[in-house]
């Protein structure tokens, strides 16, 4: 995993400290402080695979040579406590080669550094890392005066400037993510702290769920368990150069310290995040369960009311059966002449079943007189006869008198029978 790296800090005289010295440790070299009458030899130092001084075009040629520079540094300083250089370290992206590491190298410190008007002492080195892999990075000595012709003019304060130091932090991941980005990895760097890269981790797992992508969600809180740490503090050379000998130092407690608290808050977070994707495919399961019911049952609601819609369609039509049939009736009676409200009088069935008599006690008295219910209803149907003939007979004389017309009587069809008798004798 790319690592992210910056740090700037100040070669002070007021510490002890000689630029001359720091310059040889760095690029593994034999240098000489003329000031001091010290020579600095560190020319047996491994590690250290580029070294090279980076200045302005209008450097002069001197100042290209470690030597004569850093010495004629150390003598433009006459404070007990100045200021003698900057220096800036990186930590260099394991994933590039040599060369990619190279040329990231130089673009960065060549446009931030050597273009405001510094002069830049380059070194890379190449340990390792407690993890066993490389460590790549870098160390840059910067000076801290203007050029002016042939030497060194006034400090330029406005390389102090917080804002500045912001801006290179910034610039060298950028700068390392696009050379990340050209050698086809997928590693990134971030410069900003562990607690903002937190935050903005988990708003956009928020994001990603609120979207409801769940690949997304998992990249995310991955990402989140991982920032999930608190910085480890850095050794520093001499202490870690008396743990390399097996001498326990405080720093180097503190360090294993926070890398123990670290590594359990990882541990942890891994766990509940394990639990989290178990939970949602028990959820997932859960819920395709009991969708696949409910369609079941949903299935077996649209059948059953579709029997009922069949149903009460049958019910309605039925009754418009009926008038279509009432509607041929009506056609039929129309076109023989009949009225379809008046019911058909039914002739008289003489020889259907007898009926039972509506009187009990009548029924009783004629089965004992030995009478029977139908004789005695015929009796009274030509009992009816009679009478309505005699009614039509009297109609009849009626309508003769109202004529002028004679009728004769009885006595008179007598005689007259009489008289067609004696004739035909």
């Amino acid at each position: 995993m790319a690592i992210y790296h910056l740090s700037a800090k100040v070669i002070s005289r007021a510490g002890g400290r000689s630029s001359v010295a720091a310059a040889a440790y760095r690029t593994a070299g034999r240098l000489r402080d003329d000031r001091q009458g010290l020579e600095h030899d560190y020319s047996r130092k491994g590690g250290v695979v580029h070294s090279e001084i980076m200045a302005p075009e209008n450097a002069p040629d001197w100042m290209r040579d470690r030597d004569q520079l850093w010495n004629a540094v150390e003598a433009v300083e006459k404070r007990r406590d100045a200021q003698l250089a900057r220096e800036i370290e990186v930590a260099l992206p394991r994933e590039l080669d040599r060369g990619e590491r190279l040329e990231l190298l130089r673009g960065f410190v060549q446009r931030e550094f050597v273009d405001r008007g510094m002069i830049a002492d380059v070194a890379i080195h190449e340990g390792k890392a407690r993890d066993g892999h490389g460590q790549p990075h870098a160390h840059v000595m910067l000076t801290m005066r203007e050029l002016t012709g042939e030497g060194f003019g006034k400090k330029d304060r406005s390389w102090n400037a917080p804002d500045l130091l912001m801006g290179w932090r910034e610039a060298w991941a950028r700068d390392a993510n696009t050379a990340l980005e050209r050698a086809g990895r997928s590693e990134r760097i971030d410069h900003r702290s562990l607690d903002v890269q937190r935050v903005e981790a988990e708003q956009q797992v928020e994001r990603a769920r609120g979207g409801g992508q769940e690949e997304l969600v998992l990249e995310h809180e991955k990402k989140v368990v991982e920032l999930s740490r608190e910085p480890e503090p850095k050794i520093g050379p001499s202490a870690n150069a008396q743990e390399k000998r097996g001498i326990v130092t405080e720093r180097g407690e503190a360090f294993r310290a926070a890398q123990a608290r670290n590594a359990q808050r990882q541990e942890l977070g891994w766990r509940q995040l394990e639990l989290r994707l178990e939970l949602m495919e028990r959820g997932r399961a859960f819920i395709a369960t009991a969708r696949e019911r409910l369609d079941q049952l949903w299935g077996r609601a649209e059948a059953a009311m579709s029997r009922i819609k069949e149903r009460v369609m049958g019910e309605v039509e039925r009754p418009q059966a009926g008038a279509e049939r009432g509607d041929m009736d009506a056609r039929r009676a129309a076109v023989l002449g009949r009225d379809v409200d008046r019911p058909e009088v039914q002739a008289p069935d003489v020889g259907r079943e007898r009926v039972a008599s509506d009187d009990p006690i009548r029924e009783r008295l004629n089965a004992i007189l030995g009478r029977d219910i139908g004789q005695e209803r015929d009796a009274a149907a030509v009992e009816r006869d009679i009478v309505a003939r005699d009614g039509e007979g009297r109609d009849q004389g009626r309508r003769d008198d109202i004529l002028g017309r004679g009728r004769d009587t009885a006595s008179e069809r007598g005689q007259g029978r009489d008289r067609d008798r004696d004739r035909e004798r």
